[in-house]
């Protein structure tokens, strides 16, 4: 049986890196040196090899991200899966935009990287490239991130550990596959409705006001040039709504259309701004309940919408819909 065409796309991060003399760590080998340490690959796919560029994803830009969605594309042209070698602190942000932005793609996507580069003798990037190669041979239609023991949809995905080899979790949605002794897809991978409004992805929004409440925090109005507001708040969406300031936040962002949308500072479980009094209060004034989206998938969404032209009413009617099987 012939092999999977796979394109194994490279970006950077710790994956590939390799320690200085100081040991701190710097961009290492190119891919094909990559391929020599981990020789396998060719044997679960037939392999090309395209390097976007090699950047920490610390570092990345709107146009990297919109560049990758278009190359992906480009590469799927001639590919039955791709795999992203992406660095990890970002990767659950560029998961989120490319779940929307590929999500009628029709292959598999899977993102991965690792804790520790590949020149190391313990490292997870062996094992995690293997899987994702294995995964992008499967012909699963998802964008999904492949790290540890789990496949997770990227739309739903979020970094949570900065030491241990299961670096990410899909707090609201159970993980798409599980690699251990076999490969296990679960029944709802590929299976999602795709509902991503035509004219997104012309741009990504970056002019986005983030905040995340402490108590006395001062609540400053949104910069010049602001588009967008997204509070993380607290638990299910609550926040001291008794601050003038914070009112007045509310108020100027009703007169300006600018859209706010609330997320929660808890991994699982999300916003309803029904279960609490504040919550609605928030409501009342113009908040827009993110629901489950992960605060990467709200800052996505967010910025996808509003790089489309969306007014604060139609960034509303997005958080109802879900466009590529983000939980609501």
């Amino acid at each position: 049986m012939d092999k999977r065409r796979v394109t194994l796309i490279h970006t950077g991060g710790t994956l590939g890196m390799a320690p200085g003399a100081d040991d701190s760590l710097a961009p290492g080998p190119s891919l094909n040196r990559i391929l020599e340490q981990v020789p396998e690959l060719e044997q679960l796919a037939d392999l090309r090899l395209v390097v976007a560029f090699n950047k920490d994803s610390t570092t990345l830009e709107p146009e990297n991200i919109l560049g990758l969605a278009r190359l992906i594309r480009e590469q799927a042209a001639h590919s039955d899966g791709i795999v992203l070698v992406h660095g990890t602190d970002t990767m659950a942000y560029t998961a989120s935009v490319l779940g929307f932005l590929l999500a009628g793609l029709g292959k598999p996507v899977v993102l991965t990287g690792a804790q520790r580069p590949l020149a190391y003798i313990r490292t997870d990037a062996r094992g995690n490239l293997v899987d994702a190669v294995t995964l992008a041979s499967r012909g699963i239609a998802e964008v999904g991130i492949c790290f540890g023991d789990h496949w997770l949809r990227g739309v739903a995905a979020d970094k949570t550990s900065v030491h241990r080899y299961e670096a990410f979790e899909s707090p609201n949605l159970p993980p798409l596959a599980e690699l251990g002794l076999h490969v296990q897809i679960h029944p709802h991978a590929g299976a999602f409705p795709r509902q991503v409004p035509a004219a997104v992805g012309l741009a990504l929004e970056s002019a986005i006001e983030v905040y995340t409440p402490f108590p006395g925090m001062p609540w400053r109005l949104p910069g010049d040039g602001t588009r967008g507001v997204l509070i993380q708040a607290y638990g299910a969406g609550n926040l001291p709504m008794g601050r003038p300031d914070l009112q007045a936040l509310f108020a100027h962002c009703r007169s300006t259309a600018l859209p706010v949308v609330l997320t929660s500072q808890c991994l699982s479980g999300g916003v309803d701004l029904d279960t609490y009094e504040l919550g609605a209060q928030a409501r009342e004034l113009g908040a827009i309940s993110g629901g489950l989206h992960t605060r990467w998938a709200a800052l996505a969404k967010l910025a996808l919408a509003l790089g489309a032209g969306a007014s604060a009413e139609d960034v509303r009617q997005a958080f109802t819909c879900s466009w590529a099987g983000e939980p609501l």
